[in-house]
């Protein structure tokens, strides 16, 4: 009985230390290629005001008075959020075996179910105000 016991503390504290690396992964992606390269180099947007506004989806307005603070906490708030989403597919890949079967359309499909979830009713219900639209050559 302790060897099935052990063995289920083995599978969490792996299915753990998956999410946070993948998480971390994820985040570290994001910043790089969205925030750095997409705002910062291409629009010009500041890295700040893009952590801020990040922020201001939980703590309205306020966010873009709160200087470094903010966007720090824009940064934990995606770090978190990203364990989570990452969390929640490897607990899925555990217990559905055709996720493990096929890896790679099972994680598009994954991914394009966040990016629904997300973009249609997560963002929504923030307090963050809508972006402007793109600027027209980027279109």
């Amino acid at each position: 009985m302790s060897t099935i016991a052990s063995t289920t503390l083995i599978n969490r504290n792996s299915l753990l230390r998956l999410s946070v690396i993948g998480g971390i992964i994820t985040r570290l992606l994001h910043l790089l290629v969205q925030v750095g390269l997409v705002y910062g180099f291409i629009l010009k947007s500041p890295f700040i005001s893009s952590m801020q506004y990040l922020a201001s989806g939980a703590i309205g307005k306020a966010a873009f008075t709160g200087g470094l603070a903010t966007a720090l906490l824009a940064v934990i708030l995606e770090f978190v959020m990203t364990i989570i989403i990452a969390g929640v597919f490897f607990l899925s890949a555990d217990r559905i075996p055709l996720l493990r079967r096929h890896v790679i359309p099972g994680s598009l499909l994954y991914g394009f179910g966040v990016f629904i979830v997300m973009n249609f009713i997560v963002v929504p219900l923030s307090a963050a105000s809508p972006l402007p639209a793109p600027p027209m050559w980027l279109s």
